[in-house]
Parts: structure tokens; C-alpha cells; sequence
């Protein structure tokens, strides 16, 4: 199983960018997993719910089960690590955010109309993936590779060589 991750501000174009990839690489048959870090809180429960009470009456783990889907809401964050590990039968796991994680293949995203630059020192990034050109990718002092973001063929190419 291959792991890939993206990181960049928000705003940056991340979530559509793994949307078109993720389309694309499913409609050639590969089985992708994704995974997204929300640092800003997440609640899946709609109030009055069964699986609301039951977190709300104190659950540490709730699952909701049905013909299409089963979700699992576990009351405590778990690290990046454990997560992947409970994925089985996917071929490649996209991962949004997640930035101080290392060894993980890493994409930044950036766009200029954020104008917020780049998340990262480019340490661990393979490729930049943004609407910038070379030079003014280099005057931020990137010289590694990069695609534009329009670019979906070129970025699927390279990540189906990873």
C-alpha cells in the first residue's frame, strides 16, 4: 500500500486537488483511501440522533452501521500511524495535512491567490504542486520538482511512479 500526503494552507487547493486525483486514479481501477487532519474540531453527530445521545450519555466509541457505510467515532484523536493501519484493501492512502509527519511522500500545495506562500521549509517535499512558475518557485527558494495545478495528468503520471 502506497502513502502519499498533501499539506499547504487552507485555501490552497488541496481538497480539490485530491478530489480530481482521487476520480482519476479510481476510474483506472485503483482503490484509494483518503485521509484528512482537521485541526479546527470535527463532529460527525447530528444533534437528537441515536449515535449523538450515546456519545452525549458517554461512549468512548460509537458505530453506526448500514447497507452503504459504517462509521466509527472513537472520542479521542489517533495518531496518524494507527489510522493507516486499520485501512486494508486500498492500493494508495491520500493524506490531507499531517505536515510535521515525516518519512510520508509530501506534496505542498500553494496558490497565489492565498498569497500566504508555502507550508513547509520544503525539507521533505518531493514536489510543489501550485499555479507559481519556476522562477517565481525559485525566488521562494524551491528548485525541486513541481507541476502546475492544472496539471492532473502530469501529477497522477508521477504518483503512479512512487
Amino acid at each position: 500500500m502506497k502513502i502519499i500526503k498533501f499539506i499547504g494552507y487552507s485555501g490552497s487547493g488541496k481538497t480539490t486537488l485530491i478530489e480530481k486525483v482521487v476520480s482519476k486514479l479510481s476510474s483506472e481501477g485503483i482503490k484509494v483511501a483518503t485521509i484528512k487532519h482537521d485541526v479546527h474540531g470535527l463532529d460527525i453527530d447530528k444533534e437528537g440522533k441515536d449515535s449523538y445521545r450515546y456519545s452525549q450519555a458517554g461512549a468512548k466509541v460509537s458505530v453506526v452501521s448500514s447497507p452503504e457505510m459504517t462509521v466509527y467515532k472513537i472520542h479521542k484523536e489517533l495518531s496518524l500511524n494507527d489510522i493507516i493501519s486499520n485501512i486494508k484493501d486500498v492500493d494508495l492512502v491520500i493524506v490531507e495535512g499531517y505536515s510535521n509527519e515525516e518519512k510520508i511522500p509530501c506534496f505542498c500545495v500553494a496558490r497565489k491567490e492565498t498569497n500566504k506562500g508555502f507550508k513547509n521549509d520544503f525539507k521533505d517535499i518531493i514536489a510543489v504542486i501550485s499555479d507559481y512558475d519556476e522562477k517565481e518557485l525559485k525566488a521562494m527558494g524551491y528548485t525541486g520538482l513541481s507541476f502546475n495545478i492544472n496539471s492532473i495528468e502530469n501529477i497522477i503520471e508521477y504518483i503512479n511512479k512512487l
